[in-house]
């Protein structure tokens, strides 16, 4: 019997490997079909043309080109010869446009009709030129054509930002990352693949070969796309420009920058992180598990003080898991004009829908969807943004699409009831225990820090006493004290530095011999930075209080007994 579970299993697994493969094989083919584009476009000269599609692709030649030997007009002469050689007749790439093609093709695809809007207006698009693809048919009613209209880029020309932090390690490099941000060590998702696994027998005695989904998964694993490669669809098509440019302002908020925060760089908050990868990382990897009353939860709410986190787990999610990431906030979706609040929260959803798998952050839902009142106080326009908002999310739990929402809050207690319902899971992002302050300030303060000069920047620390002197701190506010104690060491040298106007130092004194010539001007005194003590640590913590002070935290806890769902 076991024997039979374990082979159904490593069945699932394989079928769950084998698709995602082929998803990645799509994606990675049409990529280079665009940087082929991009790159016969770049060799004739239509270098506007380069620019645009390079904004709108999220792709650059400055990053990937195409290979040696690679180019689209000896890709179609192959083909040709091919086609030739097999069939005994020249292949015919294009043919005459009988002018009926446009009308015959837009009549065939699905348009997307607003409320205002009635079929006879279909006319109207046919004056706008050839017709463009179609949209997946996983949208029901908003699925339409790509339009040509995009009011501005939405990433610079080139279409890529640099990292400082995300430059390729090279194999057996143990150089630890810096990053900006609180990290700690924690859970890492990590996708193992069934290698020693060649074949598998069944009781029919049919064979699996498992393989070749373990080679597909290893070699996923190492060409994920990350960010700078990541391919954007191009907006969906409207039925009428005011639709397009409220796609437009709500396309600006997806991630196209890497956050750069993994699961491991968030000390503690193993539940949180827990749910969020069964709620978007599993369902996607696993779809088959994920069915009837196993459908994953479409809503996620993380309340709690302010610094504990709430933002850095949506950062994780934008990183680790690989689905197009919509960063919303009250000015996303609030208008002055009339109807135009709900307008854009309708097409938010629907380009969720067409980007799925996406997650959508709300960052400060209060401000977005507080309490509904009947005693006149609030605005009409603000009842009918948040009436859209509820309607929509209910759509969300009904379909099949992976879109998720992921809220964060200070003031839960603020919200709507029919948000809180609409939100499965309730979890409080509380204040961080002793061992996760430990391991942030082992993360913030590691005792291996070097400075430019192969000089160690922090002396000896105690760890555990400093987590036991920042209980109810959060994570931001040891943050905080960790720049604090940093610069104490610094403010020991300011005087000297300053004692030296600038208007002193000559030109020719090379910037290796700045520091001599300071101290040659101060008596020879030797001008150093001393390392970071934990004096100055304790020090900085007696001069910064906690954010949250225990009234508050308590607040938290009771609404937590009272509405949270873990």
């Amino acid at each position: 019997m076991f024997s039979s579970i374990e082979t159904s299993l490593v069945r699932l697994k394989v079928s769950s490997q084998a698709k995602l493969a082929d998803e990645e094989r799509i994606e990675n083919r049409k990529r280079n079909v665009l940087i082929l584009i991009l790159h016969h476009l770049q060799a004739h000269g239509y270098l506007s043309s380069v620019e645009k599609l390079q904004s709108e692709t999220n792709l650059s030649l400055r990053k990937v080109t195409a290979a040696d030997n690679m180019d689209l007009i000896n890709i179609v002469q192959e083909f040709e010869s091919y086609y030739q050689f097999k069939f005994g007749k020249p292949a015919k790439l294009v043919r005459k446009n009988t002018g009926d093609d446009a009308t015959q093709s837009l009549q065939h695809s699905k348009t997307v009709y607003t409320a205002n809007e009635s079929p006879h207006r279909e006319s109207a698009l046919n004056t706008r030129g050839p017709p463009l693809p179609k949209i997946s048919k996983q949208l029901h009613s908003s699925s339409s054509l790509f339009p040509k209209y995009q009011e501005k880029p939405l990433i610079s020309p080139t279409g890529f930002i640099e990292h400082a932090n995300t430059k390729p390690s090279t194999s057996g490099s143990n150089e630890p990352k810096q990053h900006d941000h609180i990290s700690a060590v924690g859970t890492k998702v990590t996708c193992k693949s069934i290698a020693n696994e060649h074949q598998l027998s069944t009781k029919s005695g049919s064979v699996v070969s498992v393989a070749p989904a373990a080679e597909m998964s290893d070699q996923n694993m190492h060409t994920k796309d990350d960010y700078d490669q990541k391919l954007l669809k191009p907006m969906p098509d409207y039925a009428n420009s005011e639709f397009r440019e409220l796609a437009a302002i709500i396309t600006r908020d997806i991630f196209v920058q890497n956050p750069n925060v993994k699961w491991s760089d968030i000390a503690g908050l193993a539940s949180s992180k827990r749910l969020i990868k069964e709620a978007i990382v599993f369902p996607i990897k696993f779809p088959s598990l994920f069915t009837g009353i196993l459908k994953p939860w479409k809503g996620i709410l993380m309340f709690g003080p302010p610094g504990t986190g709430k933002t850095m787990l949506a950062k994780a999610v934008a990183t680790e898991c690989q689905t197009t990431f919509f960063n919303i906030s009250a000015s996303s979706v609030v208008s002055k004009w009339r109807g135009d609040s709900e307008k854009l929260v309708r097409v938010l959803f629907e380009l969720a829908r067409y980007h799925a798998p996406s997650t959508i952050f709300l960052d400060e839902l209060e401000s977005i969807m507080g309490q509904r009142t009947s005693d006149g106080g609030e605005h009409e326009g603000s009842r009918r943004m948040k009436t859209e908002l509820l309607i929509q999310m209910d759509g969300l739990a009904k379909g099949n699409e992976h879109v998720f929402l992921l809220g964060a809050s200070n003031l839960p207690w603020d919200l709507d009831v029919a948000m809180l319902r609409r939100l499965e899971k309730r979890i409080l992002i509380d204040l961080p225990d002793k061992d996760s302050r430990k391991t942030i300030f082992q993360s913030l303060l590691p005792a291996d820090m070097i400075d430019d000069s192969d000089v160690r920047v922090v002396g000896d620390l105690d760890y555990e006493a400093l987590a036991s002197l920042t209980k109810g701190y959060s994570g931001s506010d040891i943050n905080l004290v960790c720049r604090e104690a940093a610069m104490r060491p610094l403010r020991k040298i300011f005087d000297k530095l300053e004692a030296v106007s600038n208007k002193q130092i000559e030109a020719s004194v090379s910037t290796a011999s700045v520091l001599d010539y300071i101290q040659n001007e101060t008596g020879g005194t030797e001008i150093a930075r001393d390392a970071i003590s934990q004096h100055d640590v304790v020090e900085a913590i007696r001069t910064t209080n906690p954010t949250c002070d225990v009234s508050l935290e308590k607040k938290y806890q009771d609404w937590q007994k009272s509405f949270s769902s873990v």
